[in-house]
């Protein structure tokens, strides 16, 4: 089996290195955020692995509509990226996550913006300014991005049809690097 990536800045294995300026400091960032993502021994985190199936969870959309995982997820490709208003690689991916829905949904594939830790009325008005289709679940308690090891925004996780993760980005991606995932996932 292949192994599929964790990619911290969406460029492809051809970049080029070693990493000079600010491509060094983006990595030295990437590798520091990397390593604290690896909960201490007895520590309450979570670390998800490739293959493994997603936490279960059961959050409301910004229209009062449940939305239960895994089960509201079965047979399709689904993509669930966490997010918050002040972070601004969110802004840049959420209209690109937004593009590929409205390409590939009649494919399966579904998309989950999950809010973390902010109300009703600031994912409502973020969601009116970047003006996305795909339903936009509310973490308020931050309790379902714990539970999937979130410790950093964004951080977006790919599901196959099957279940399981394919794939979990930790920062920002290009649009052609979400994109690439997505076909892949489907």
């Amino acid at each position: 089996m292949k192994e599929n990536m964790l990619c911290f800045n969406g460029r492809s294995a051809g970049t080029r290195f070693p990493p000079t300026g600010i491509a060094l400091s983006a990595w030295i960032i990437a590798i520091v955020l990397a390593f604290s993502a690896f909960p201490a021994p007895g520590a309450e985190g979570v670390m998800l692995k490739i293959g493994d199936p997603p936490p279960r969870f059961s959050l409301q959309d910004t229209e009062g509509r449940t939305v239960t995982a895994p089960g509201d997820f079965a047979g399709n490709t689904v993509v669930v990226h966490f997010w918050a208003d002040w972070c601004p690689y969110c802004l840049e991916e959420m209209p690109v996550l937004d593009k590929l829905y409205q390409q590939y949904k009649k494919q399966g594939l579904m998309v989950y913006a999950v809010n973390v830790g902010q109300g009703l009325e600031a994912a409502r008005a973020y969601v009116s300014r970047v003006k996305i289709t795909y339903p936009v679940l509310l973490d308020t308690d931050g309790k379902t991005a714990k539970s999937y090891g979130v410790l950093g925004l964004p951080r977006t996780f790919f599901i196959d049809r099957k279940g399981n993760i394919k794939y979990k980005l930790l920062g920002e991606a290009s649009g052609d690097m979400l994109r690439k995932l997505v076909v892949n996932t489907l």
